[in-house]
């Protein structure tokens, strides 16, 4: 049974090998060119204060290569769902032309089957997944080093362990579409559209109510807190706890003219009339614990749509 699901999948295996070599060239090629400019500028001391007057040309020629590069980045999020797709289309395939009600009708039994063809395509996954996301991991060591670990979309969706959930759940994803409508297209579309929704709405919604947010008061908000951190809220508030704007905020205190102004000044007018800064945000040490979470939150997603699927395929009518 494991020989002949390999030979169906041998078609879908070749094109993604060739693909995924591509990719992985590109992304080597990249991020040498980086990483030369990076280390050039690092070695001439241009990262700090320096007097070296190449500094300007050479930090140019590194923002220069990191924001071209960085542009394939976006393209890279697109990955679980190729992957995906190459792994379901030989089932796919079987369910839309009935091909597998012939192989029930075998030796072969249909729990056989469906266990045969969803282990393969978990395993073949979960295989691309740790070459992936090594590979990912050091495309975003080179292109956002600056950034190190941090809450911003690409810098957190391109960390080994969520990229591994995220594979997964695809998988999951298009399997379990595929037993329901049993028709290429379809599912492949119900994949895209469950995918990029669910990453939308972990991403823009539910990820920074993993827990709850710091919330922090200051009466200086230009002396708040900026880090690595994660904001997710900010206001001034008056006196009774009221949000005001920033309007607000410059039309009580600031004064005018240049001659008038002073930071001192509005300092003392903030604090006199009870206008404090509000902060709400995640500290960066949060970072490997909400990627806990949303890898623990996509592989629950993916083991219950992979139950769900064969569920679907052993007891419900062929």
């Amino acid at each position: 049974m494991t020989w002949l699901t390999w030979r169906l999948h041998r078609t879908e295996a070749a094109i993604g090998i060739l693909l995924f070599t591509g990719l992985i060239l590109t992304m080597f090629f990249g991020m040498r060119s980086v990483d030369t400019a990076y280390h050039a500028a690092l070695n001439g001391g241009c990262f700090g204060s320096s007097e070296n007057p190449l500094c300007g040309e050479k930090l140019t020629d590194y923002f220069n290569r990191s924001s071209a590069w960085d542009r394939l980045t976006t393209l890279l999020h697109g990955i679980p769902i190729a992957v995906a797709a190459l792994v379901a289309i030989p089932t796919l395939h079987e369910l839309e032309r009935g091909t597998h009600r012939l192989a029930w009708t075998q030796s072969v039994s249909r729990r056989r089957w469906t266990l045969s063809r969803i282990g393969f395509a978990v395993g073949i996954a979960t295989l691309v997944a740790v070459i992936w996301a090594f590979w990912a991991e050091r495309w975003r060591e080179a292109i956002l080093r600056i950034d190190g670990p941090s809450f911003g979309l690409n810098a957190f969706a391109l960390f080994p362990a969520v990229l591994i959930g995220y594979i997964l759940f695809a998988v999951a994803l298009v399997l379990a579409a595929a037993v329901v409508v049993r028709r290429l297209v379809p599912a492949l579309g119900l994949l895209a559209v469950g995918f990029v929704g669910s990453r939308i709405f972990t991403s823009f919604v539910l990820r920074e109510r993993y827990r709850s947010p710091i919330e922090e008061t200051s009466v200086d908000g230009f002396n708040a807190r900026y880090d690595n951190s994660w904001f997710v809220d900010e206001s001034w508030l008056n006196r009774a706890g009221d949000r005001i704007s920033w309007n607000q905020v410059d039309q009580t205190c600031f004064l005018g003219t240049s001659g008038q102004y002073s930071d001192t000044a509005y300092q003392q007018c903030l604090t006199d009339n009870g206008l404090r800064y509000f902060l709400a945000y995640h500290p960066i040490d949060r970072f490997y614990q909400f990627q806990a979470i949303e890898t623990a939150l996509y592989l629950g997603l993916a083991a219950g749509l992979l139950a769900f699927a064969y569920w679907w395929l052993t007891r419900r009518s062929a």
